[in-house]
């Protein structure tokens, strides 16, 4: 969507006065230093805050339990990711402990869960491989200084724009090459994947298989793919205690995780020869650029989950500053990096987590673990830790994303395989720089004018935004009639006859007046106002509905262009308007969209997928795609706009039912008009109040 831009009338014969939406007034010249210090004072008023939500929110019982849930998920990945990555089975949870608590504590994340992360663990199981597990926890202090300088130069604003194909099809290698080293672990052989594949045909093979290591990793992948959807059920740690628990008292010769110290080891700079020290250095920046990719996705991630339920949203810079300490202290106590990571993190949200307590308590949980338990988490078979990766790696492999870009956008798929084959490869970087050159090399060709202009312009006056292609469903361009005197102009428009489908629905006692265009489907219900007599036309998209009670007006003059025709108000399809909304143009409102209860719209642009809350006041600005505007909330400046949460599956759930339902009633009403039979009309008896004014009048303390 093109930058919206609002042009003010000026006196005759002299131009208006131009503001961008987007941007606030017209920007004046800074310093340098200026979006610096203010992103500093950002980070210090989100640490601040997420103190104080911590009184304010007085969730600690929900806060307890989700901790606890969290470390119960969180106990076999880290010790499996550490046992994948070539480390000692300490080292994961050492890492999960320390990096958890510091980026707990000090992250712009409130939720968001840090540990040992699979995407990472390929590049960890290399350092620990070329440089021994000194190399890896000194890795862990490198990926630490370069987040902090990420952290205070405002480049985690750049971070998280890493294109979804790039980094989704850095996971999905990262997928593949888990399955192929843990599938062998899983059969109790050394066999690569590939050579198994080469031997299938020989049923020889079948002899080497160890069938109590296969029942082990079976046992844990079913149990945690059977119980998914129950999202607090810890199936992982379940799994891997029930066949820790059988293999022990019943002798199973299987291979275990082996002996785990019951202390911390000692905080102690890590030592790495001279002559390494550069070549640890090259393998560690693709892995410092991941782990902060990931955890601000991550932390992204989080906040969706939470919808308008979030408390605190994520504050980039903050967030980098608290994964970076954490693995700055991780790697002087011989720990692996850590990042934020989606899994963990959403078990947090679903278990009813409110603020930062939850993460630090998971985090102090797991380093109980380390003191009270190394002597059972030894006892461990690998073969129940490689169950579980086997679950995670098929997770992480996003064949969908790849379909859907084969057939929408071919050269972003060709970047999700470029990086993916980098990545089972072992040509890491060389996969990445390839993805992220594919990426731009598509965007310069078929998507740079799509990006909001940075300069302002001149558009004609009364002229509200502009629109491109896709944002239009109706081709027929209406023109005003050129009539002359204001009543002349007022009688045009009134007299003007509205376009509707015989597949629409207009209660009697609704008035569309007008040049309105309606959609297939749209249901406008008894009490609504759609006037197109002052700002004109209007159109309503097919399946979109106005409940009771909801007034559609414009200012004169006033527009929002959508592919080159002016619209005083433009509502796209599938779109419900909850009863007494009011949505006064010029005004574009995206497809998908829920207007709530009492809420107003003016002068504005609302995009695709957006939840208008109850009560809630958007003016003057651009609502971006996928946003929640809270209940009551006033949205008057585009800060406020910008700083919007995102849109939650139920919300989209909830409007997608609301549209199937209208559109099913305006069918009945339809019906019932073609039989002869009106519906009925709204009436109350003068005199008496109605039932409804009864009931309310009363004092009651049993409404909400």
């Amino acid at each position: 969507m093109t930058s919206p831009v609002l042009v003010q009338p000026g006196k005759a014969g002299k131009p208006g006065k131009i503001r961008r939406v987007s941007r606030g007034v017209k920007p004046q010249i800074r310093s340098m230093w200026e979006p610096l210090s203010q992103d500093w004072g950002s980070m210090w008023a989100s640490f601040v805050g997420s103190i104080k939500d911590v009184h304010q929110q007085q969730s600690l019982p929900q806060d307890v339990l989700a901790g606890l849930t969290v470390a119960a998920v969180a106990l076999p990945l880290n010790l499996a990711l550490a046992v994948a990555s070539g480390m000692p089975p300490a080292a994961g949870l050492v890492a999960g402990a320390i990096g958890g608590l510091i980026a707990g504590f000090i992250g712009g994340a409130p939720l968001q869960v840090t540990g040992p992360a699979a995407a990472l663990a390929s590049i960890v199981a290399a350092i620990a491989l070329g440089f021994g597990p000194a190399g890896v926890a000194m890795a862990a202090i490198m990926v630490g200084g370069f987040q902090l300088i990420l952290a205070f130069s405002r480049a985690g604003h750049l971070m998280a724009r890493v294109p979804e194909s790039v980094l989704a099809g850095f996971t999905t290698g990262v997928g593949i090459k888990l399955l192929d080293q843990q599938i062998p672990e899983l059969l109790g052989f050394d066999y690569r994947v590939s050579q198994l594949a080469s031997m299938i045909h020989r049923p020889d093979w079948l002899r080497e298989v160890e069938w109590l290591a296969v029942v082990c990793g079976l046992f844990v992948a079913l149990l945690v793919v059977g119980t998914a959807r129950f999202k607090r059920f810890p199936a992982a740690i379940l799994g891997v205690g029930v066949v820790t628990f059988i293999a022990n008292y019943v002798g199973w010769d299987i291979t275990r995780v082996g002996e785990v110290p019951s202390t911390f080891p000692p905080f102690a700079f890590p030592t790495v020869a001279d002559g390494k020290l550069g070549d640890l250095v090259l393998a560690v920046l693709p892995l410092a650029f991941l782990a902060s990719a990931e955890s601000l996705l991550a932390a992204r991630a989080v906040d969706r989950m939470q919808g308008e339920n979030i408390v605190r949203p994520a504050q980039p810079s903050l967030e980098l500053m608290g994964q970076g300490l954490a693995n700055l202290v991780v790697g002087f106590f011989s720990g692996m990096p850590v990042s934020g990571v989606v899994v963990r993190s959403g078990v947090n949200v679903q278990s009813g987590a409110r603020t930062k307590v939850a993460t630090i308590l998971h985090a102090l949980f797991l380093g109980g673990a380390v003191l009270l338990m190394s002597g059972l988490i030894a006892k461990v078979p690998l073969a129940a830790l490689a169950g579980l990766l086997c679950v995670i790696g098929v997770r992480l492999i996003d064949v969908g994303l790849l379909i859907e870009l084969v057939r929408e956008e071919k050269l972003e798929a060709l970047a999700f395989l470029v990086t993916a084959g980098g990545t089972i490869t072992g040509h890491l970087m060389l996969g990445l720089v390839g993805g992220v050159l594919i990426h731009a090399v598509n965007w310069f060709i078929f998507h740079r004018h799509e990006k909001k202009e940075t300069e302002l312009k001149v558009l004609p006056n009364g002229l509200r935004a502009v629109l491109r292609k896709e944002h239009a469903l109706a081709r027929t361009v209406h023109r005003d009639h050129d009539l002359t005197g204001s009543a002349a102009e007022w009688m045009a428009h009134v007299r003007s006859t509205p376009t509707v489908p015989s597949t629409a629905f207009v209660h009697e006692q609704a008035a569309v007046i007008g040049q309105v265009v309606l959609g297939e489907n749209v249901h406008i219900a008894a009490g609504s106002s759609v006037r197109a007599d002052e700002g004109t036309p209007f159109f309503i998209g097919p399946n979109t509905n106005l409940q009771d009670g909801v007034v559609i007006h414009a200012l004169k003059q006033k527009h929002v262009q959508v592919d080159g025709e002016k619209w005083a108000v433009f509502i796209g399809r599938n779109v419900s308007i909850a009863h007494d909304a009011l949505v006064h143009g010029p005004c574009y409102v995206g497809d998908d969209t829920f207007v709530g209860f009492k809420a107003v719209v003016h002068d504005s642009v609302v995009g695709r997928g957006c939840f208008v809350g109850i009560g809630a006041v958007v003016v003057g600005v651009e609502v971006a795609d996928g946003r929640f505007v809270p209940h009551g909330t006033i949205v008057d400046t585009q800060d406020k706009a910008d700083a919007l949460g995102v849109a939650t599956d139920a919300h989209r759930h909830f409007n997608e039912d609301v549209v199937d339902v209208n559109r099913g009633l305006a069918a009945a009403y339809r019906r019932l008009l073609d039989a002869g039979h009106p519906p009925p009309r709204l009436s109350s008896t003068a005199g008496e109040p109605s039932i409804w004014d009864e009931r309310w009048a009363r004092p009651s303390n049993d409404r909400f």
